[in-house]
């Protein structure tokens, strides 16, 4: 996987732009050490809380979610983000808007999301039209990336260009390397080998003048790869090699993995076999000690084939096992919840800081409507003493009057602006049913509720779409936006009162029947299996069948004592109707 030193000009963002060489150490603080960064700017943002200036917020949160990307922190981009938005609407800010837009572009991308490219071009639009060419080059440099990462190489290199030409016109050595690096990429992908390499070296004497030396050693694992191809396996090793000891030096183990299993590439292109194979086997150890499923796998499939070469077959077989089993477990919905809770945490934190903002603004609003109401009547009993002046206080009482009823309209103003936040948190965008988070509360309130002796027993349905990334794969992800939105019309009209559903996640819901009992639940899981299989596709959506797999869960206050081990209970049995050929309905076993 090439290296990507992703930031952009974070420079434009700022109304008075910084130092070059400071701002130049910012961007690769945000690459070469994102934690640290991601961990200040929070102490800056809230330091200054309210009172930080727009253009100084917009470029702590930009310099906050490019760290998050680098360092793959969900839940620090989630914040950055929430806050660019926020920003956005209240300044009327069309580049944190835009900011905002390609934060989120460049995750679902990388993340296989349909709508990130999408995302990309719409953050583009909003700064279309735009004089300032840092900001037309910082517009430019996102869409290069947004192509480059979307594995679109041909749409890809003349943005790219475009972007250079930017940089290069603002002497900007910082924003020619990232440019230069994504060149690289995008021609590596065609297969450009010698194109690809050049590209590189390019980018490296930009971060070499801009002082970004670690930068320069990072694209140098990036040009290691092209070295490989070209039959240069020395040097190819001693640029890993040098990217390999900073990585470890910075503790960044994703990229260090990558580095050295380069170096094991290198030894046994110069004939190492038995000495590369030793490194990858050490390798894969570090991956699985750190989790790294997704890394591991490619990892995997390189020491299999290394195994292969010095005849450890049985060695082979099993990483190519391995690497099967983990290719089709790491994905499951267990994991996407774990995945998905720092990031929701972080998410309504903001939305909750967001709607406390409004609230003191109301507050405050409140006090200034006292005060103009006590000032006109303090006015009006003044007339009745001054007969001489009535004019001027009639005139004045009018003023103070309109300006009631802009404070009155200004006061409603904020009130339905915070609660269309609050609903927004609730909802999910693409079904229009209630999330993740609105089914986490509505659990968490049955939970917390009396429990009767004699009363049936709550019931959990976890529901998940059969076969959805082949769906998704074989007719367009906007087709499978249309198969998501037909399940849910079809399970809000089958699940009646009292359940309850909502998305908590990708293809997966969930169904929260209160006093139903296990029995009762039961059926109507498998009456929405039946009723979902049954289905008829509209004639203009290239799917014949759908069908749905469900785990069925009921809390005993026992074995299921609080909502994550209920969840994990229901989760287990999905896994267990995924496992035994979907299409089916599995009770939980938890309390056998």
């Amino acid at each position: 996987m090439p290296k990507r030193a992703w930031l952009g000009v974070l420079g434009m963002l700022v109304a008075v732009p910084a130092a070059a060489a400071s701002m130049d150490a910012f961007r690769e603080r945000a690459v070469t050490n994102p934690h640290s960064l991601i961990a200040a700017v929070r102490q800056q943002l809230d330091r200054a809380g309210t009172a930080l200036p727009p253009a100084r917020e917009r470029e702590l949160l930009w310099g906050m979610g490019t760290a998050a990307i680098n360092s793959n922190d969900d839940a620090a981009l989630a914040e950055a983000t929430l806050r660019l938005d926020s920003l956005a609407a209240v300044a009327h800010d069309p580049v944190a808007a835009a900011a905002a837009g390609f934060l989120q572009a460049r995750h679902d991308i990388a993340n296989g999301i349909s709508a990130g490219l999408g995302e990309a071009l719409q953050a583009a639009n909003k700064v279309l039209g735009q004089t300032d060419p840092r900001i037309m080059a910082w517009a430019r440099y996102q869409l290069c990336d947004a192509y480059t990462l979307d594995d679109k190489p041909d749409k890809a290199l003349p943005v790219c260009q475009q972007a250079l030409a930017g940089y290069r016109a603002l002497n900007d050595e910082f924003g020619m390397g990232d440019v230069e690096n994504d060149t690289g990429i995008a021609l590596a992908s065609q297969d450009k080998v010698d194109d690809a390499a050049a590209a590189y070296v390019r980018s490296r004497e930009h971060y070499a003048k801009a002082k970004a030396g670690q930068l320069v050693v990072l694209v140098g694992d990036n040009l290691a790869k092209m070295y490989l191809k070209q039959g240069r396996a020395r040097e190819a090793m001693a640029l890993s090699q040098a990217s390999l000891k900073q990585e470890l030096g910075a503790g960044r183990i994703s990229d260090s993995l990558d580095s050295t299993t380069d170096i094991a590439l290198a030894e046994a292109a110069l004939g190492q076999h038995r000495q590369a194979y030793a490194r990858m086997r050490e390798a894969v150890v570090r991956a699985r000690q750190a989790g790294i499923n997704g890394q591991l796998i490619g990892m995997l499939q390189v020491e299999s084939r290394m195994a292969e070469q010095v005849g450890d077959l049985r060695q082979a077989l099993d990483d190519e096992r391995e690497a099967s089993r983990l290719n089709d477990t790491v994905d499951t919905p267990a994991q996407r919840l774990v995945e998905t809770e720092l990031e929701q945490r972080y998410a309504t934190r903001e939305k909750e800081l967001r709607i406390s903002e409004l609230e003191h603004a109301n507050e405050l609003k409140d006090l200034q409507l006292r005060a103009v109401k006590a000032e006109a009547e303090r006015r009006r009993e003044q007339q009745q003493r001054q007969r001489l002046a009535n004019a001027m206080i009639a005139i004045l009482a009018g003023a103070l009057s309109l300006i009631v009823g802009l404070l009155v309209l200004l006061l409603r103003a904020q009130r339905r602006h915070a609660a269309e936040l609050r609903a927004q948190a609730l909802r999910d965008p693409l079904t229009g049913i209630a999330n993740r988070r609105a089914f986490q509360q509505r659990a968490s309130e049955l939970l917390d509720g009396p429990h009767e002796a004699g009363i049936a027993a709550h019931v959990l349905l976890l529901i998940d779409i059969d076969h959805f990334k082949s769906i998704n794969d074989s007719i367009g992800h906007p087709q499978g936006d249309r198969v998501l939105r037909i399940l849910t019309d079809y399970l809000g009209g089958a699940v009646g009162a009292p359940c309850f559903v909502a998305r908590i996640g990708g293809e997966e819901f969930a169904v929260l029947c209160p006093r139903t009992g296990l029995a009762a639940g039961m059926r109507m899981a498998e009456r929405l299996r039946a009723g979902t299989a049954a289905l008829t596709m509209p004639d203009d959506l290239p799917l014949e069948r759908l069908t749905i797999s469900i785990g069925v869960a009921p809390f005993d206050g026992v074995r299921c004592r609080d909502l994550s081990s209920w969840m994990r209970a229901a989760d287990l049995a999905l896994y267990a109707a995924k496992s035994g050929g979907r299409d089916r309905v599995m009770e939980s076993r938890l309390l056998d």
